[in-house]
């Protein structure tokens, strides 16, 4: 699930399910989902989050995620970073585990653009019968709004170190050039709505794309 859009075009479309969810409760496979420790990826936001540093995660057998979790002392915020990561590594688990794992649909409305967008992401993979190996990175995680019941997440994303396979976990001879950069690196962003549960669930994927200026903010 990465759909091409420019910069102001991301911006614009937070807005917009900023206010939305403030009064209501791609076959190209460079989409990245946007783990955390538990498999659900929704917090409730009065929970405390997790302690500043880098954790790594096992999304699946030889399949992990670096997460850098940021100092955020709002607890708000920090549960919407949270959500953002636990989908990261949901979706991942769910690709390593070859669809076993489902549970990243608990952490997206199931309402929204983004479910059918995750759904289909996962479900590429499976068609092609292909799996990952290796690490990804997720870092720089941040709140840039928060508005009623409505929030955008950002965090930078590094696929160098994942790579494609069979079934079985053998790489596979070529691999995509969205793990290669410049591609693998980029800026994933998705908004968020606050339920009656009190669990924040994703509703909406961007991402922005080296050369945009956004996305070079995530270069290292």
């Amino acid at each position: 699930m990465r759909p091409g859009i420019a910069t102001a075009s991301l911006a614009s479309a937070c807005v917009l399910l900023l206010l939305s969810a403030c009064t209501a409760p791609d076959a190209d496979r460079g989409f990245t989902p946007g783990g955390g420790v538990e498999p659900a990826a929704a917090a409730a936001s009065g929970t405390p989050g997790p302690q500043a540093g880098t954790a790594t995660v096992t999304a699946a057998p030889g399949l992990t995620i670096e997460i850098e979790w940021p100092d955020e002392p709002d607890p708000k915020r920090s549960a919407v970073i949270k959500a953002f990561a636990d989908d990261f590594t949901a979706q991942w688990r769910a690709v390593g585990t070859s669809g076993g794992d489902r549970s990243y649909v608990k952490g997206i409305d199931a309402e929204s653009s983004a479910y059918m967008d995750a759904v289909t992401w996962v479900q590429g993979f499976l068609k092609d019968e292909q799996s990952a190996r290796g690490v990804a990175r997720l870092y720089a995680l941040r709140v840039p709004s928060v508005m009623g019941r409505g929030a955008e997440a950002d965090g930078c994303v590094d696929l160098t170190g994942v790579r494609l396979t069979d079934r079985e976990g053998t790489p596979l001879a070529r691999q995509p050039a969205w793990l290669k950069r410049p591609r693998a690196v980029f800026l994933q962003t998705a908004g968020l709505g606050h339920g009656d549960d009190g669990v924040w669930r994703i509703r909406l994927y961007r991402h922005a794309d080296y050369p945009d200026e956004r996305a070079k903010e995530c270069l290292r």
